[in-house]
């Protein structure tokens, strides 16, 4: 009998090993066909992306050459225009039209096209302070203050015109995200993640922040919530294009009415 008894116990055991097992195999189950679900969105929305990207591209470069003509025409007529003329008016809007809808056109290509970095041994400390500096009196203008918390960082290896614009576009946002003042903070740091070592640049606003339904798609091209008519609604795509095309990643954290902090990782090596 006790020989029967601990082999009923064993087989008990073994009962109970084989429902965990199951059980266990099902969460797998579960987890990789999330993980699927999640690859298969991705896959379809950077199909998607693509033909959108060539789409664009096609048709700026169709309209480039146009839009350069009647910048031309109207830089001639301002020149010969008198000064107090009506039509020197006009063609100075004419002009400012012209440039606006360049920067539009640079902006799409940018993002259409896979962009072309030439990486050097980068201080983002050094660029950081560059792009404050050309947002002082503005910063100034709008009663903004300007917080710097500078770690002492590895270089990394980056284009620094690229990495400057994205910066530049972020400040610019944060300063557009303060009408009535406030204050705009650089931070610079290393930090480890996922045994990756990564300099990283944080710039946080003072603002209204960024509603928690707009979170997931304020790096899709084109979206936008500004009114005003220079936003192409480009600006953190094109940040999100640099700083992957660097191996890096964006992060953004924007609770309600207290503002946002968008975070720049760029991966480098201790050694």
């Amino acid at each position: 009998m006790k020989d029967a008894y601990k082999t009923r116990e064993q087989l008990i055991n073994e009962l109970r090993t084989l429902r965990r097992s199951i059980a266990k195999m099902e969460r797998a189950k579960c987890k990789f066909e999330e993980a699927e679900k999640r690859l298969h969105k991705k896959l379809t929305e950077h199909e998607k992306l693509s033909a959108l990207g060539r789409l664009t591209a096609n048709v700026a470069h169709e309209i480039r050459n146009p839009i350069t003509i009647i910048g031309g025409f109207a830089e001639r007529l301002n020149k010969n225009i008198p000064s107090g003329a009506k039509e020197k008016e006009y063609a100075e809007l004419i002009s400012l039209e012209v440039k606006r809808l360049e920067d539009i056109l640079r902006d799409v290509l940018l993002f259409s096209n896979k962009p072309f970095f030439v990486k050097k041994k980068l201080d983002i400390n050094r660029v950081a302070v560059e792009s404050l500096n050309a947002y002082k009196i503005l910063c100034n203008q709008r009663s903004i203050s300007i917080q710097r918390s500078f770690g002492e960082v590895t270089p990394v290896y980056a284009d620094k015109k690229h990495i400057k614009e994205a910066i530049n576009n972020l400040i610019s946002n944060a300063i557009d995200a303060m009408p009535q003042g406030g204050s705009l903070t650089i931070e610079t740091n290393e930090e480890s993640m996922n045994r990756k070592n990564y300099v990283t640049l944080k710039i946080a606003d003072t603002g209204i922040g960024i509603p928690e339904k707009n979170l997931n798609l304020i790096f899709e091209p084109f979206f936008t919530t500004k009114v005003t008519k220079k936003e192409t609604g480009l600006g953190l795509s094109i940040c999100k294009k640099i700083v992957e095309g660097h191996g890096g990643f964006i992060k953004v954290d924007s609770p309600t009415g207290k503002g946002s902090v968008f975070s720049l990782y760029f991966p480098y090596r201790s050694q």
